[in-house]
């Protein structure tokens, strides 16, 4: 009777911690914080999680109201709570009961500069230059295999490409831009007096700009971001920067825009600004950059979305 008590309370709090993590990514989902987390095409999953979650926590606590110790165990040859101290238990259980209350608790905490002091200022034409770099390197790898032992290496890619399936087994697609996407959005940008980078197509729209900045040049530009300075800028530059995320904010990088305004020092560091000014180039780490020159500088408070993401 004694050990029927001590997996009913052990299954009890489980059920109550899964409900929980329910309760916590249900309030995320109600109150629009939850695209502080992750990107608006992760809901489905995010869906998924709390419906089995809210079901695994009431299956749990009705678990727990049993008298029979085989209702209560599941059979699977490891003891799921016995023969811990109770010390043991308030460890491990203050382990996900710990961040529940803490999301309960405190606000949520916005990406900031001192995220990018620990990344580093890029642009996205450096990440793509680098992609593009390790690409031909793999590349070069394979065709030096290649000359080695063509036969060899023919029927090794055929065995790789049996094993490759067709289709995710779960139906999964990597969303991909449209084609013709990038090019007509860069005609309509060259077509254009001032580019307005607006948050739905800022990715695409700062991608382009970053990998042809001299065809942009003498444009005018306008956007917003929050301020991020390096230590070897000169006292009027400063970045115009935003974070942009894929799944979640574990993979948040980093997009921003050098910019130049007289009295640019006096700017705070993730101070929200909204700036306005003509496109010019920059060499910067021996890296061809797009450059403002601003002539009009607006603080602005944080957007209550102040995240960006790839929407096609």
């Amino acid at each position: 009777m004694e050990q029927n008590r001590d997996y009913s309370f052990h299954i009890y709090i489980r059920g109550i911690i899964l409900l929980g993590f329910t309760l916590l990514f249900f309030k995320l989902i109600v109150s629009g914080d939850i695209i502080n987390f992750i990107a608006p095409r992760m809901m489905p999953f995010m869906y998924f999680a709390v419906a089995v979650l809210f079901i695994l926590g009431i299956q749990q606590i009705w678990r727990s109201g049993s008298k029979k110790i085989e209702e209560l165990v599941c059979n699977c040859g490891f003891d799921h709570g016995g023969n811990s101290s109770p010390i043991q238990s308030v460890l491990i259980y203050s382990l996900f009961i710990f961040p529940i209350v803490t999301g309960f608790m405190f606000s949520d905490n916005i990406l900031d500069s001192s995220i990018i002091d620990k990344r580093g200022f890029t642009s996205s034409k450096k990440l793509a230059e680098e992609r593009q770099e390790q690409i031909e390197e793999f590349d070069t790898s394979r065709a030096e295999r290649y000359l080695e032992d063509p036969e060899a290496y023919m029927e090794s890619l055929d065995e790789r490409l049996n094993d490759v399936p067709l289709e995710h087994p779960e139906g999964f697609e990597i969303i991909e831009p449209p084609e013709g996407f990038y090019e007509e959005l860069k005609v309509e940008l060259l077509n254009s007096d001032t580019i307005v980078v607006d948050d739905d197509r800022y990715i695409p729209i700062m991608n382009i700009v970053d990998m042809s900045p001299e065809e942009f040049v003498g444009k005018r530009i306008e956007m917003i971001g929050f301020v991020y300075r390096e230590p070897d800028f000169t006292e009027n530059q400063f970045v115009v920067a935003r974070f942009g995320l894929s799944c979640c904010v574990a993979d948040a990088g980093v997009y921003g825009t050098l910019s130049n305004m007289p009295g640019g020092q006096n700017l705070e560091l993730d101070e929200w600004v909204s700036v306005s000014g003509v496109l010019e180039v920059i060499e910067y780490n021996g890296w061809i950059l797009p450059y403002i020159q601003v002539d009009s500088l607006e603080k602005i408070e944080q957007p209550k979305n102040p995240y960006i993401y790839e929407y096609y």
